[in-house]
């Protein structure tokens, strides 16, 4: 028969040739685990218009993708202005998939920055979402529509998905609206719950899953500050019974990563915070639910009205359907949190201590123990063994022991992270094991300096010290130096001294979640912190101001000082706050070289009221008292030994 074979084959080479093409492109369907496609949506397409921007992308067919990962990278392009507005601020974004014969589904949402000083700094950012739970509609020919909501331009958006093929956690079958929509909330004749009514759903047999994936945000503002500033909550039912209640509230802006921003960035929103994306909350259903079985879901917002309704929520609610899961023992490497150049982890880099990943639960069976290796490419592989208890779909961070001396070299490397065991024996699946990222170097500082510090005057209600608060930590995570519970409108002069080499991590901490000083709080003034030699008053770092509720700055004290290269010049500063001011202000200098002062303060026709010489200084905060003067206006004026004139005028208001 071989030779049967042989003979038909030699009298049929072009049947023989279409047989190993067939081969060849049915092999190019199965997944090839890792190898990853990537198809652009747009391409720097610039948001010249309010509404919807429509085009059709051609995705992969016939496959099986471990993931699907969007990348919505957002920029800033220069505005022609008049007529056009530039304002780049703070719009809703939804990214659309729009299958042929199907639901029309939302796959993302993007809140826009404040981002007004993005085109002079050349920035950009790029925003990684997980979308594999639109496999089914991210197929093929589909159309895709961009939502922008924003009344000026001059953003850019870029869209790319990456295609990563391989074994997902569960198949996914189909995506179907429950709710999608911008619903006014509080209308005393016309409420929410019209819109939020009972749906009815079902599902076959080759459903092992199904979840209802609500992403909700809350805009608008009436005079309760409702819906963007009110922290409100929603009820779910399934089948006429309560199973899960969520606030509708996000606390952590104050830590965005895309920071600083202009603008109004800091404070707390409905589910959403300026320059972030609004992540959905996943109810599963499959315990609540049975195969070929009609179930209702019913969303019940928190009973509100208001006199004059103006705001709402755009609320998008999708029932998912999945296949069972495809592992019962997998454990996947979600991310690195540290050390990356990632934009996304921002305040956590460049690290020099602890690494951290993200990790999450793909297999059925709870997992108490994950092995790692990690290190840096051809340096010392180090290993940690995680403890803990990690069910089904649960993600959770990692973070390793100290390990500075492979974190802390002085070029750029790639850092590498595996699993090794899970709860003590292989993993099931191994091509989610693995995670690369690139590291930048950490700054070098010398083992003697000296920590600068003004508050400002901002207070803090609980404590009734000031808001702001440093603490310094070695590689051990042990503190070693602190400034909590501060006056306000203090200098604090704190020196370290001989500190053994070894990496540390400076944490500044704002209890108000509004830096050392914010536009919006102008008469709390600015207060600064900063890190001079010691010995001399030449700056090795400064701390930035608007930072929200804090930052971190980690460095290294090298074995070898000639290491350091970084010190930078001070420059000088004043400040007169608050301003407005019920008559008590304060004089802020911080100066490269210390100087005398001399200040005299006007009324508005010019007449002399105070003069004062201070004596030289570098950093210090000045008490003037104006108490006695009648409300008005005045002008301070400034001179200092070098010359230097600054002129300031201040408001009395009581």
């Amino acid at each position: 028969m071989i030779v049967l074979l042989k003979r038909s084959l030699k009298r049929n080479k072009y049947t023989f040739f279409l047989i190993l093409v067939f081969f060849v492109n049915e092999a190019n369907l199965f997944a090839n685990p890792g190898d990853t496609t990537w198809v652009t949506v747009w391409n720097n397409r610039k948001l010249t218009q309010y509404g919807n921007y429509d085009t059709t992308a051609l995705y992969p067919t016939g496959k099986r993708f471990r993931k699907i990962r969007l990348h919505y990278i957002l920029g800033r392009y220069q505005c022609p202005g008049n007529p056009q507005f530039c304002g780049s601020w703070d719009y809703t974004t939804q990214i659309y998939a729009k299958p042929a014969g199907k639901d029309t589904v939302e796959v993302a949402r993007v809140i826009t920055p404040y981002a007004t000083d993005w085109l002079s700094l050349n920035k950009k950012h790029d925003y990684i979402m997980d979308v594999t739970d639109y496999a089914p509609v991210l197929n093929g020919s589909t159309g895709m529509r961009f939502g922008y909501s924003g009344y000026s331009w001059g953003f850019t958006i870029t869209l790319k998905l990456e295609f990563i093929e391989g074994v997902p956690p569960m198949d996914a079958l189909s995506v179907k609206n429950a709710y999608d929509g911008y619903y006014a909330y509080g209308n005393p004749t016309l409420s929410i719950e019209n819109y939020l009514s009972a749906k009815t759903f079902s599902y076959g047999a080759t459903t092992g899953k199904a979840f209802l994936k609500n992403t909700v945000s809350g805009h608008g503002s009436d005079a309760n500050y409702c819906s963007e500033f009110c922290e409100k909550y929603y009820k779910l039912n399934v089948n006429g019974s309560q199973v899960a209640q969520k606030q509708i509230w996000r606390k952590d802006c104050g830590f965005n990563e895309v920071y600083p921003q202009t603008g109004t960035w800091i404070y707390e929103r409905a589910n959403w915070c300026p320059g972030s994306v609004v992540w959905p909350i996943y109810h599963d259903l499959t315990s609540l639910t049975t195969a070929n079985t009609n179930f209702t879901v019913d969303v019940d917002m928190e009973t509100y009205t208001v006199t004059s309704p103006s705001a709402g929520y755009n609320w998008v609610s999708q029932l998912l359907q999945y296949s069972a899961p495809n592992h019962t023992l997998d454990i996947s490497l979600e991310d690195i949190v540290a050390p990356t150049t990632d934009d996304n982890y921002l305040r956590e880099n460049p690290a020099c201590m602890n690494p951290m990943v993200k990790i999450k639960n793909v297999g059925t069976s709870p997992v108490g123990s994950v092995a790692f290796s990690y290190g840096l490419l051809n340096g010392t592989v180090y290993s940690y063994t995680w403890t803990g208890v990690l069910n089904f779909l649960e993600e959770t961070t990692v973070t390793f022991p100290p390990t500075a001396t492979i974190l802390s070299g002085p070029a750029a490397s790639t850092f590498t992270v595996k699993i090794l065991s899970v709860n003590g024996g292989p993993d099931q699946n191994t091509f989610n094991d693995t995670y690369v990222s690139k590291t930048i170097p950490v700054a070098y500082f010398p083992g003697d300096f000296v920590i600068k510090m003004v508050t400002n005057s901002s207070t803090d209600t609980i404590t009734n010290k000031n808001e702001s608060s440093w603490k310094l930590y070695n590689e051990s995570g042990t503190m070693i130096a602190s400034r909590t519970l501060l006056n306000n409108n203090a200098v604090y002069l704190d020196t370290m001294s001989n500190l053994p080499a070894g990496c540390y991590k400076f944490v500044v901490s704002d209890s108000g979640c509004d830096g050392l000083g914010w536009w919006a709080n102008p008469g709390a003034g600015n207060g600064a912190i900063r890190i001079d030699y010691n010995g001399f008053n030449s700056t090795i770092f400064y701390f930035p101001i608007d930072i929200g509720c804090g930052y971190t700055k980690y460095f290294v004290v090298p074995e070898n000082l000639t290491a350091l290269s970084n010190a930078g010049k001070t420059e000088s500063s004043m400040d007169v706050f608050p301003n407005p001011s019920t008559g008590q202000l304060f004089l802020k200098t911080d100066f490269a070289q210390s100087q005398g002062v001399f200040f005299t303060i006007y009324d508005i026709s010019g007449r002399r009221l105070i003069e004062k010489r201070l004596a030289a200084r570098t950093i210090a905060v000045e008490p003037i008292d104006m108490s006695s003067f009648t409300d008005g206006v005045y002008m301070i004026a400034v001179t200092l030994d070098d010359g230097t004139l600054r002129n300031f005028k201040v408001v009395l208001s009581r």
